[in-house]
């Protein structure tokens, strides 16, 4: 979290799969993360849409 804040980007907290991870990865300041328990995966959009889901 250190290294992004000194390089002014934001850090993405991964393998949020329970509450407890959760609240401890708030507590370190991660603005943004994902996981299991904020969402399944996906499928894969199709070629050509850029990445943007519908």
């Amino acid at each position: 979290m250190a290294l992004a804040q000194a390089l002014d980007l934001q850090a993405v907290a991964e393998g949020m799969e329970d509450e407890a991870t959760l609240a401890h990865l708030k507590a370190l300041g991660f603005p943004l993360g994902q996981g299991f328990l904020l969402g399944r995966p996906g499928p894969i959009p199709p070629r050509g849409r850029g990445g943007v889901l519908p």
